[in-house]
């Protein structure tokens, strides 16, 4: 079972990794189809409405043409008292409605405020009513030879049809352009996070991502994956090192229940070693738990001396021994940022350390430079991978769990760990962090 705390990697099944490589190309094709159907639409609508807008010119044109000669006649009619005839050769004067065209006094009588009518052979009459001598005169225009827009539209398609193919290729490349700045650092992304998913590695974000959106929702993703890789990292280590650590005790234990279940009672050094075995059960439960649990990561300024003699206090078996030589030369204002459990835990399991190996009843515990030394005295080489999962010296009765710990909650502050283990001392020293 090998140590450490890197990231394992997020499992995912073929089908979430083909709708993930899928996603581009469907964002890209979608907002490709958004923006040139788009213009086709605001293309189709201009034209309409320059086409529209002409007409409506030209309408207008012959109605104040009209208009202006009805004004001309009746002030001639003002000035000589007669009728005269238009001066535009496409222009008449009718004295009454039945002179008119059939179909022009039937659109007459549906709307009488019309001023444009059809002609039978296809044209179009524009008329205005005057007054002449208190009669009403009708004066028509046929516009139909002066028609352009109906004349000059078919020149046109061809025109129109040209700007469309521009505004529509413009479109396109506007709708790849903006499909690829959008899509490219999804792809990147996409990457990076199949390779993540495919190996031990924890994710690293494209070095140029667009610092909008999509720089941000990168920044959340990849904050949240790693929060997800390092709390199952906690949990496969809370598993593998529960498995380890109580194995020992529980059985140890299930053997002085078997003896109490027999009525043969339990000698005194059994009695001495249930205690132990409740106590190491209880100590290994609350490191684990403690490690395992989010709230780990939540630190505060805590005074170092303090926390020692916290520890020291406290401590089960060093309170019994008499002869133990404990030094501390720790400095009373030296603090740094911490979990308290956490901080606790490590100490305690460092002072065990000593208790259990140590050749002689001595610790010295020193801080030099941010760097803390625990420092006693051996007899033994030890393995030079100490602080390993399930690594003991030859001596050792426990299972190599102690260092490893204090490794983890090492690593989980970002503390450098070395151990010097040279007959006759063992020295272990922790660096903190500059504060």
């Amino acid at each position: 079972m090998g140590s450490g705390s890197g990231c394992i990697p997020v499992s995912r099944n073929n089908t979430v990794k083909a709708q993930m490589n899928g996603t581009n190309s469907s964002i890209k094709k979608t907002l490709q189809i958004a923006v040139v159907s788009f213009a086709l639409a605001l293309a189709v609508c201009l034209v309409s409405l320059l086409i529209a807008y002409a007409y409506v010119v030209e309408d207008n044109v012959f109605n104040r043409l009209v208009s202006s000669e009805a004004n001309y006649l009746e002030r001639v009619y003002a000035e000589q008292s007669q009728v005269v005839q238009p001066r535009f050769p496409f222009m008449t004067i009718y004295s009454n409605w039945q002179e008119l065209p059939k179909q022009v006094q039937e659109l007459r009588q549906l709307s009488s405020e019309r001023v444009e009518f059809p002609t039978a052979n296809g044209g179009t009459l524009h008329l205005q009513t005057l007054q002449l001598g208190g009669d009403e005169w009708i004066l028509t225009a046929d516009v139909t030879g002066l028609e352009v827009s109906r004349d000059y539209l078919p020149r046109l398609v061809p025109w129109i049809g040209l700007i469309f193919a521009i505004v529509m290729g413009a479109a396109w490349l506007l709708s790849f352009y903006l499909g690829r700045s959008i899509t490219q650092p999804l792809t990147r992304l996409a990457t990076r996070f199949k390779q993540s998913s495919d190996s031990s590695r924890s994710i690293e974000l494209p070095s140029q991502l667009p610092q909008n959106e999509i720089g941000y929702l990168a920044d959340v993703v990849k904050n949240s994956v790693d929060k997800l890789q390092i709390a199952l990292q906690r949990e496969a280590d809370f598993t593998r090192d529960i498995s380890h650590e109580l194995r020992t005790p529980t059985t140890v234990l299930k053997f002085l229940v078997e003896r109490l279940d027999d009525a043969k009672g339990l000698s005194k050094q059994q009695s001495k070693q249930l205690k132990e075995m409740v106590a190491r059960i209880e100590e290994t439960t609350t490191v684990l738990l403690a490690l395992a649990r989010e709230e780990s990561v939540h630190t505060e300024s805590l005074g170092l001396l303090a926390e020692l003699e916290s520890c020291v206090v406290n401590h089960r078996k060093l309170a019994d021994l008499e002869e133990f030589e404990l030094h501390i030369d720790v400095p009373s204002n030296y603090r740094i940022n911490a979990n308290q459990n956490l901080l606790q835990l490590m100490l305690t399991n460092l002072i065990n350390n000593a208790l259990e190996h140590a050749s002689k009843p001595s610790l010295q515990i020193k801080l030099q430079s941010n760097a803390l030394h625990f420092t006693n005295p051996i007899a033994e080489t030890t393995p030079a991978d100490l602080t390993t999962a399930s690594v003991r010296g030859p001596a050792s009765q426990g299972l190599g769990q102690g260092l490893h710990l204090v490794k983890r909650i090492c690593q989980l502050n970002q503390w450098q760990l070395e151990i010097n283990s040279m007959p006759p001392q063992f020295q272990l020293e922790i660096r903190f962090k500059s504060n």
